[in-house]
């Protein structure tokens, strides 16, 4: 495989989705990218991730995983292993390619389909799992007989409580609108407090909330995700919707603990 090859596969995934921005591993054996590909704030979100979680020698799973990003930025970081599984063809097949590129197969396992949370056949079991931005396209990407907003956020929550017998932690977000349509939203105004108590209240008796982070817009124009706060969270118009997206670290109730940086 060379890197003009993986550079075509990335371009072509591009197009799907104008997201994510390249892994810095990845990077530098790559030639130049041709799509225009918008960031979605990977290496913000990933410096909070880092700041409260230690992924030395860590299994994870990164569901929903795109173009590779945080896998392969954190194998980088140490991870031992991670599955990474996308239901978008031309997402798995730049990954699978940028593994096989940097001598990481035996690292990566690389899932070409969508999750489906119900199937004892999906099962994993793992340190941390990533599941950012997914669960709101239930009934769309994936999920049978989900037909409506109140349907759609029973399963969200059914999903999570799934997930804490799976993974030990879980990096966690949710859009704002069910299949990312305006037209159908999960919460009435929009706050990031109606997604806070959501998940808090639905998913009490599986999961520990250790952190929340909450995107800010710093004078000169840079993000950065700091812990929720009386400051932080009131919903920020001048931000975009997924700014607004909270960011949240979870322990399973239902599996022992790693360690926190």
């Amino acid at each position: 495989m060379s890197s003009c090859r993986l550079t075509e596969l990335y371009d072509k995934a591009s197009k799907h989705s104008q997201y994510q921005v390249l892994a810095s591993p990845i990077r530098s054996v790559m030639d130049g990218v041709s799509g225009n590909v918008r960031s979605r704030w990977e290496e913000e979100r990933l410096h909070f991730m880092l700041s409260r979680l230690s992924f030395d020698d860590a299994t994870i799973a990164d569901v929903g995983g795109n173009t590779g990003y945080f896998t392969l930025e954190l194998i980088e970081r140490g991870v031992r292993k991670a599955l990474y599984i996308e239901g978008n063809k031309a997402h798995s097949e730049f990954v699978r390619e940028a593994v096989s590129l940097l001598g990481w197969n035996d690292r990566v396992d690389v899932v070409s389909r969508y999750l489906s949370f119900e199937e004892d056949g999906d099962r994993f079991e793992v340190d941390v799992c990533l599941l950012l931005n997914v669960l709101h396209h239930v009934g769309d990407d994936y999920g049978v007989g989900v037909r409506s907003v109140s349907q759609a956020k029973s399963a969200i929550l059914d999903s999570l409580r799934q997930l804490a017998s799976m993974a030990k932690y879980l990096v966690f977000q949710l859009g704002y609108n069910w299949k990312g349509d305006i037209r159908h939203p999960l919460f009435e105004n929009g706050e990031k407090r109606e997604v806070i108590d959501f998940i808090r209240y639905g998913v009490d008796e599986y999961w520990d909330i250790e952190s929340i982070g909450i995107a800010e817009r710093l004078s000169g124009g840079r993000v950065v995700y700091s812990e929720v706060g009386a400051r932080n969270i009131g919903r920020d118009d001048r931000l975009g919707e997924f700014l607004n997206r909270p960011l949240f670290i979870m322990r399973s109730k239902k599996r022992g603990p790693l360690s926190v940086a």
